[in-house]
């Protein structure tokens, strides 16, 4: 039976409350399966007036409620989306007369109230953020469309509804990869269906849920971009059902059913469909938030925040690492070490999660240590040693880090090349060209001198030259120098020489000279 919801001016179904025993699963049981620090975000409907409650649920502390200073006639929150790049929630607030969109300042300086051209906000309900093409999007449940709008405030419209009768759903989800939104479309006498609008202004159509529960009053959907899935629950039969975004392949979780479930949020990286339990007309004291998993099982959640008409559940996680940095070195400047990001958990708006960093910072260490100063993404060695770096992501939330492997950075080693044996005359000069291959990753601290070393027998009969000084040496670097040894009238017979390098280490090379 098609009833008027009790609930203000919106275009939707009674539902009747429901409540179905939840099995208590600890709080800490919860948090073991969690990577990252998480804080809760949610809408208290029932609140007077209404209000927007926090919590950590993740190893976090603090609750409350958020300043929504600077907007008026806040009564009416049905739906919210976040924006990790200005760190404000927008909140569809379907309240007496037009209602407005609102935006909730993270930082706790307030609120205040969004508007763009073009973009009618006709009883907004739903509301979804996609962060590739920085647009807002929503229900008007006034007039059934779905209003477009950058996050600017620049511009705004409307979608291309053709193929659906209008958008007369509750909450909407986007497809920031498949380029769509999702809706439940009520349909009067007939179960709800899942409907979709391309947001290339193209058209829309119904999605094929076969397999799936056929719900009658869909309260909320939620995006699971990886596995390509909608996930919705419906508040009158109490069960979370699924869908392939290609269509068809549905099914039902099986999992604790919600009491008046008020939007659905879906954490891809734990499998994890969570929703705010509304419980018509009451103050919710405990659990008020159920959850389940893909992989079977679930929950609830309590909160210390003030929790009343509890609906949108909206996670922001601290960043988790997927993929520690690589550090990398030029191929000729062997101590110019470059350092990626790494690979980080990113935000899912689709399931109304959001993780991804919004700082990367750098520090380099060698030998364990920190390095002072050291905190670009490429560092210049200076010092042999084992370099490494670190990079921590930051975000509204929290932080998190990952380090390098080690990368091994070898003092300079100057290493010397001459040929083997030179014939001679007395009286003769004899050329030698040395060349002086630093084999190190460091360039040379000191100026690289070569000079020759006679042994005792041979300083009567060869005169050796001075020492030749080629200056510093770089990394793979080489350099040569030409020393002449004179052969006295009265030499005969074979000489050894060394070839020595002064002022770095180095290794010498040895050579000889045979005359007659």
């Amino acid at each position: 039976m098609q009833l008027v919801s009790e609930r203000g001016g919106s275009r939707r179904f009674a539902v009747a409350s429901a409540t179905i025993a939840l099995a208590l699963v600890a709080l800490l049981a919860f948090s073991a399966r969690a990577q990252a620090a998480e804080t809760l975000y949610w809408n208290n409907y029932s609140a007077t007036p209404s209000t927007i409650g926090y919590a950590s649920i993740g190893g976090g502390s603090g609750s409350g409620t958020l300043n929504l200073s600077g907007v008026e006639g806040f009564e009416s929150p049905e739906g919210m989306a976040y924006d990790s790049v200005t760190n404000r929630l927008f909140v569809a607030d379907d309240s007496a007369g037009e209602g407005q969109i609102v935006a909730v300042n993270l930082d706790g300086s307030g609120a205040g109230r969004f508007t763009a051209p073009g973009a009618p906000v006709e009883g907004p309900e739903g509301l979804t953020l996609d962060p590739a093409t920085r647009t807002l999007y929503w229900i008007n449940t006034e007039s059934d469309t779905i209003s477009w709008a950058r996050i600017d405030g620049s511009a705004g419209g409307l979608l291309n509804l053709s193929g659906v009768p209008g958008a007369d759903g509750f909450r909407l989800a986007i497809d920031s990869v498949g380029g769509r939104v999702y809706w439940g479309e009520q349909v009067p006498g007939d179960p709800a269906r899942i409907a979709f609008a391309n947001t290339n202004n193209s058209g829309a159509g119904i999605l094929d849920i076969t397999g799936a529960t056929l719900s009658e009053f869909i309260t909320g959907v939620a995006i699971d971009e990886v596995a390509r899935r909608i996930y919705w629950v419906d508040s009158t039969n109490n069960e979370v059902s699924f869908a392939s975004l290609n269509g068809g392949g549905g099914g039902d979780l099986g999992a604790p059913g919600p009491v008046e479930a008020y939007g659905l949020n879906f954490d891809p990286s734990l499998g994890r469909a969570l929703w705010g339990t509304y419980i018509s007309g009451e103050e919710t004291k405990a659990n008020q938030f159920g959850y389940a998993f893909v992989t079977g099982g679930g929950g609830v959640i309590s909160v210390a925040a003030p929790t009343f008409g509890v609906q949108d559940p909206i996670v922001i996680k601290s960043p988790l690492g997927a993929g520690a940095p690589t550090l990398t070195r030029d191929a000729k400047a062997r101590a110019s070490l470059s350092c990626s990001q790494g690979a980080w958990g990113g935000d899912s708006p689709g399931g109304f999660v959001y993780q991804a960093p919004r700082t990367l910072a750098y520090q380099w260490t060698v030998n364990g240590m920190k390095i002072a100063g050291a905190t670009a993404a490429t560092h210049t060695a200076t010092l042999p040693g084992s370099y490494a770096c670190t990079v921590t992501a930051t975000n509204h939330v929290g932080s998190a880090e990952q380090s390098s492997a080690v990368v091994k950075v070898t003092p300079p080693r100057v290493k010397l090349v001459v040929k083997k044996k030179a014939k001679a005359q007395p009286g003769q000069v004899v050329t030698f060209k040395v060349r002086a291959k630093n084999q190190g990753d460091l360039k040379t601290v000191k100026k690289v001198r070569i000079c020759v070393k006679l042994p005792k027998a041979a300083k009567a009969d060869l005169k050796a030259p001075k020492c030749k000084t080629l200056g510093k040496v770089k990394s793979k670097g080489k350099k040569t120098a030409k020393l002449k040894i004179k052969v006295g009238p009265n030499a005969e017979g074979t000489y050894k020489l060394k070839f020595q390098v002064k002022g770095s280490f180095g290794k010498p090379a040895k050579s000889k000279i045979v005359v007659g």
